[in-house]
């Protein structure tokens, strides 16, 4: 179940000293959610840190256009999406999600330490993302009202798809 909260400026740490970042699981209009590879080989959603003063939705969108090149708006940035866990580096994260649009059918990839990106249907962005939790967090976008109204086919959606 999503978690459900209006963006408003927070700490760069969170509960336990958590390092906040922000992120977005990115949607174009056929419906595939944008995917990018680091240099490690992961596959993961764009995401970074939260800078003193910031809210989360700001740099949920700079990430994704420094690190795919892609332009990105949030259709409703009351909805939020929370994952928690530790990075490879022992550091435990706190990320707060919002689900972004994109006209983009690819990506531009711009940093080297982001070498590769894709669009790929939902059940391909699962198969290929490295990490369970952010497994997790595709399937509880999906399961949202905010991806069913961006469908067309649930509250407010007005019968328009919007994408597949």
């Amino acid at each position: 179940m999503p978690l459900m909260s209006a963006a408003s400026p927070q700490d760069s740490t969170g509960p336990a000293g958590a390092v906040e970042g922000a992120g977005g699981v990115v949607v174009n209009d056929e419906g595939k959610v944008l995917l990018i590879r680091h240099r490690n080989g992961t596959w993961v959603f764009p995401k970074g840190h939260i800078d003193p003063g910031e809210g989360p939705l700001d740099p949920a969108v700079r990430e994704v256009g420094e690190e795919a090149g892609v332009a990105a708006h949030c259709p409703d940035p009351s909805v939020t999406f929370l994952t928690e866990y530790e990075n490879a580096h022992g550091e435990q994260r706190r990320i707060t999600w919002f689900l972004l649009r994109t006209d983009a059918a690819v990506p531009d990839m711009r940093e080297e330490v982001f070498p590769e990106g894709a669009f790929l249907t939902p059940d391909e962005a699962r198969e290929r993302l490295s990490f369970e939790v952010d497994r997790e967090l595709l399937t509880r976008v999906e399961e949202s009202d905010l991806w069913a109204r961006l469908r067309g086919d649930g509250p407010g959606g007005g019968g328009s798809v919007r994408f597949p």
